[in-house]
């Protein structure tokens, strides 16, 4: 991924572990994909919450994508 795609605005979608939950996926905007990762690093932490993140590009992270951006 580019450098300057970090400063690019990104969406984070978090998403219950469990299926039943599905309907309480709650989606927040963020001014920089920097941001956007800070925020699923604390969201990894919790493990009834997976988090995906869409860039700008409309480039979709999973969570295995985003802890190998963290690492």
């Amino acid at each position: 991924m580019e450098t300057e795609a970090l400063e690019r605005p990104a969406d984070l979608a978090v998403w219950p572990a469990l299926t039943e939950s599905a309907a309480q996926m709650v989606s927040t905007h963020y001014a920089s994909l920097r941001e956007a990762l800070a925020a699923a690093a604390r969201v990894l932490a919790d493990s009834s919450r997976q988090p995906w993140i869409i860039t700008e590009d409309g480039e979709m992270l999973a969570p295995t994508a985003i802890r190998g951006y963290l690492n």
